[in-house]
């Protein structure tokens, strides 16, 4: 009887490892869907040095505009990283 008992608490334990290595699997799917999101082949790279002197011209630079997009990235990514990491 204990021995059914333990081995069922294995077997529970091991589900929900199972669960959680699940969920850290999608959260690190949808991560490189996202990496992959923007081809070369679609989104060539720019100009920086024409961009700068362009935004320079608008009163803004590249560096707040770079600054801007990758706190938008590494915002989406840290919600997706929290939501799983709270669950454990």
């Amino acid at each position: 009887m204990k021995k059914l008992r333990r081995d069922q608490r294995i077997k529970r334990k091991i589900e929900r490892l199972e669960d959680e290595c699940d969920r850290y699997r999608e959260a690190l799917e949808r991560i490189d869907a996202w990496a992959r999101a923007y081809p070369l082949s679609v989104f060539p790279e720019p100009d920086l040095t024409k961009a700068a002197e362009v935004l320079a011209a608008a009163g803004l630079s590249l560096d707040s505009i770079s600054a801007h997009a990758m706190r938008h990235v590494i915002e989406v990514i840290g919600t997706d990283v929290r939501a799983v990491l709270q669950d454990h």
